[in-house]
């Protein structure tokens, strides 16, 4: 049976829904919640043969990465989201929750597995290669999610991935919303579920490769990540990020003005979850009417955090913490 035709009580989590519909303010989150499954090598990765390394699992999955920086950062972040009635999705629940999102929408599915993601990272903490099981998040169609048509509507903003069928961002991207939607293009394979969608988008967060899918050009210098943002801009987005890892961040705002910011140097323990850490502190930043070029500092504050840290989402996050990074990110430039 899939995801989709499994039969499940939704009335605990839509009751919640409705609730927390008539006590804003919040932030909902829509996406994937995985669990993370990490391999760390000292040595550069043999193809055909065992490394010997490290081996770790913690919850993840962009969205759900998404909330707990956002709770972590001091606001009230409401996950939407399905895991499986299994162990991966016990301790996500568990962990989440503990780390302050609000998870009284997740939907716990019978006989069904949680996503995971498995990634491997070399010595240098960059990634070599991942795969991921997301087939449970096929639940999350439109008429899964009507019910949670109240809780939507009264957010803040709402944040999405694309993680979600294409079905749902089509109906989660319709003028039926009033709030800001921030997207997460999530990778090559799943940004152009978006394409359509650009002009209901109010902030959308891309990597290099990703603007590539979504502009039909090759992003390889600064200059071109300039003119990939004004490229989205121009085709209904209001605000464009393009993150170029090492290169720092591009962006494009609701007037057209593009700017650069270059990366403070910092140790590489890890680079995932430093996407959604940067997407994070975007969505906090709007919440704080900060203009977009302060908003960018402000969220590449979040990920060079997460890049130092072991987790996916570094625990010691916090608005503070943030604010002391970037006094001395000023000192450094």
């Amino acid at each position: 049976m899939s995801a989709s035709a499994t039969i499940v009580n939704t009335a605990p989590t839509v009751a919640h829904a409705q609730n927390l519909a008539k006590n804003p303010p919040y932030i909902a989150v829509i996406g994937g919640a995985n669990m993370d499954i990490g391999a760390q090598t000292p040595v550069p990765l043999v193809t055909g043969d065992s490394t010997p390394g490290h081996i770790r699992c913690a919850p993840g999955g962009v969205a759900r990465n998404v909330a707990e920086n956002l709770a972590r950062l001091g606001h009230q972040a409401c996950l939407l989201s399905a895991v499986g009635d299994d162990v991966f999705g016990k301790c996500l629940l568990d962990a989440s929750t503990k780390a302050g999102v609000d998870t009284g929408a997740v939907c716990c599915l019978p006989s069904q597995r949680t996503a995971s993601y498995l990634s491997l990272h070399g010595p240098d903490g960059d990634m070599a290669g991942a795969v991921n099981d997301m087939d449970i998040l096929d639940c999350l169609s439109p008429t899964f999610l009507a019910p949670y048509a109240a809780m939507l509507q009264s957010a803040a903003c709402t944040v999405l991935d694309c993680n979600l069928s294409p079905d749902t961002l089509a109906w989660l991207l319709a003028d039926t919303w009033t709030q800001p939607i921030f997207v997460d293009a999530v990778s090559m394979a799943k940004c152009g579920r978006i394409a359509p969608w650009l002009p209901r988008i109010h902030l959308l967060k891309v990597n290099r490769l990703e603007a590539e899918v979504l502009c039909g050009r090759a992003v390889v210098s600064i200059e071109d990540a300039r003119l990939s943002a004004t490229h989205l801009h121009q085709r209904g987005v209001r605000h464009v990020v393009v993150s170029l890892g090492e290169q720092g961040v591009c962006w494009c705002d609701a007037d057209g003005s593009v700017g650069w910011q270059p990366v403070r140097p910092v140790k590489v323990v890890n680079t995932s979850g430093a996407g959604d850490a940067l997407l994070a502190g975007l969505v906090h930043a709007h919440l704080n009417r900060m203009p977009l070029p302060v908003a960018v500092d402000f969220a590449m504050a979040c990920a060079e955090l997460t890049l130092s840290s072991t987790f996916a989402n570094a625990p010691e996050l916090s608005v503070a913490m943030v604010q002391r990074h970037l006094s001395a990110r000023a000192s450094f430039l």
